[in-house]
């Protein structure tokens, strides 16, 4: 992977998509883990919302860091 100017991973810095797909916390927290989703709790109460990644999330998607997000009409079975 090349490394992009002013980005992780390839993404741009605090990317909603990192929160998403690759963050070990909030991906995990939103499987069910029960320790990760006790980290995210005590996270998102130290920081008021969220990392600024899962604020980004917010944002984008309009849910927050320790939710899923809202499944489309069309998705549904």
């Amino acid at each position: 992977m090349s490394a992009v100017p002013g980005s992780i991973y390839g993404m741009a810095y605090f990317s909603p998509e990192f929160c998403e797909k690759r963050c070990p916390i909030c991906t995990r927290a939103r499987k069910g883990s029960k320790v990760a989703g006790a980290l995210q709790k005590v996270e998102m109460a130290l920081t008021i919302g969220g990392c600024p990644w899962g604020r980004s999330r917010e944002r984008r998607y309009g849910v927050r860091p320790n939710e899923a997000l809202p499944v489309k009409d069309a998705e549904k079975p």
